[in-house]
Formats: C-alpha cells, sequence, structure tokens
C-alpha cells in the first residue's frame, strides 16, 4: 500500500469512527432524555454515560442545544420519511392502521420532545425557528392522508374538516403530557410510559369517528381496542389521580 492510500484508508477510518462516536452520543442522550427528563440531564451526564470526556462529546457537539437540535431533524425526517403516501395505489384500510403505528412508535421513541416542549422552544433559539417547520409539514402531510382516505371512500370529511382534525390531533399529541399533569394522572417528575400512550392516541382515533365512513368504520372498534390495552380503561377518570402524599386517593 503506497502513501497515498494508505492517507486515505486513515482518514476514512477516522471519519467513521467520528461518526460512530456522534450515533452513540445522540442515542445515549435520547435514552437519557426519555428516562429522566431533558431538564435533568446535562451533558457531563451524557459523556459519563458513554464513558467518554466531555471534551470528547463537545468535539461532536457544541452544548446541549446542538444535541437536542439535531434529535429534533432526526425525528422530523424520520416521521416524514415513514408518513409517504403510496403513490402506486389508493390509501387502503391497512394504511390507517400502519400510519397509526408509526405515529405510536416515532412518539414513544422521541416522547421527550413532547414532555416539556414549551420549555424547550423557549430556552433555544435553534428549536423556536426549527420546531414551527417541523410542526408544520407534519401536519400538511397528515392533511394529504387525510384526503387520500377521503378520495378512497374511507372517510367524508371537507377541506376545512380535515384541517380542523389535524390540528385538534396535533394539539393532543403535543399536549398530552400537560393534560395527564394538569389532571393529577402524573406527578412533575413522572415519565409517561405506554399505558399513557396508548390513551393519549385513543383520544385521536375518537377525534376521527365522525368522518369515517364504509370500511373505514370497521377500523374503528379495532384501533380503539388495540390503544385501550389489557386495562380495558373506559371512563378516563375511572384511574384515580394522585394526591399530595404521592399515595393514590382510595374512596
Amino acid at each position: 500500500m503506497n502513501k497515498d492510500t494508505q492517507g486515505t484508508s486513515d482518514t476514512e477510518s477516522t471519519g467513521r469512527s467520528g461518526q460512530k462516536t456522534r450515533d452513540r452520543i445522540l442515542q445515549k442522550s435520547l435514552q437519557l432524555f426519555n428516562e429522566q427528563g431533558e431538564r435533568q440531564v446535562t451533558t457531563n451526564h451524557i459523556a459519563a454515560a458513554l464513558g467518554i470526556s466531555p471534551g470528547n462529546l463537545y468535539y461532536h457537539f457544541r452544548n446541549k442545544e446542538a444535541i437536542i437540535s439535531e434529535l429534533l431533524l432526526g425525528y422530523q425526517h424520520e416521521i416524514l420519511g415513514l408518513l409517504e403516501i403510496p403513490s402506486d395505489r389508493p390509501m387502503q384500510l391497512a394504511d390507517k392502521f400502519r400510519y397509526f403505528q408509526i405515529l405510536s412508535s416515532q412518539f414513544w421513541k422521541y416522547r421527550f420532545l413532547h414532555r416539556d416542549s414549551n420549555h424547550l422552544i423557549e430556552s433555544s433559539a435553534i428549536l423556536k425557528e426549527r420546531y414551527p417547520v417541523f410542526a408544520r409539514q407534519v401536519m400538511q402531510q397528515g392533511i394529504r392522508i387525510y384526503q387520500g382516505f377521503v378520495d378512497a371512500g374511507l372517510m367524508r370529511a371537507t377541506a376545512v374538516e380535515i384541517e380542523a382534525l389535524i390540528i385538534n390531533i396535533w394539539i393532543v399529541m403535543t399536549s398530552w403530557s400537560n393534560f395527564l399533569l394538569m389532571t393529577g394522572h402524573i406527578s412533575q417528575t413522572d415519565h409517561i410510559d405506554e399505558r399513557w400512550l396508548r390513551q393519549g392516541f385513543r383520544q385521536m382515533v375518537f377525534l376521527e369517528a365522525p368522518y369515517l365512513m364504509g370500511d373505514g368504520l370497521s377500523a374503528y372498534e379495532m384501533l380503539l381496542q388495540q390503544f385501550t390495552g389489557e386495562s380495558g380503561l373506559g371512563l378516563w377518570f375511572g384511574v384515580d389521580p394522585i394526591v399530595s402524599d404521592g399515595e393514590s386517593r382510595s374512596d
């Protein structure tokens, strides 16, 4: 191997190693933010969890804000790619299940972004600029998806009703944690588990119900069951809220 080839090989190896470290930082940050809450996690915590020096972390990301911004971009790229509309056929009933599964999976994967979104946006100039773009793109894609269901005879809704439905679904998605907190179902130090996430998506199914028709109606009960889970929870406030001493209220 000549010197030029050796130099190229060393550069490529270094590049791959650097990218691997960068990816590990993002993956570990996402895990810690989800488990502990973004406010409780510092760059030192992330570096320690990875077994690297803070300086190594700062080589890849200038600060925690840069990490969160990169995670938001990843979320945006993933969810928009997964919410693509089939180009070679009309929308089908199976697509409705697939889209709900995608949203559920992505919401859970990046749940910290919805846990304290107001704080994240207000404390970061980058997120304040990028988050509205992300929200607009996702809602625009949602409008296209629902129009596809209307065209396929699975729903009956006007353009104005579709837009209102998407806005209401977005409000539920992004405000769900605040609802749980303000109604006493979780405390400030709790983190959303999958049971609460399923209940959030259950509300979205209810929002769709008035517009479903044909085969779309047959999906309604199945989706409700999917997001109700084994608990069979019917009425929301059948779950006792927490009380100030941290113990469940009993009658």
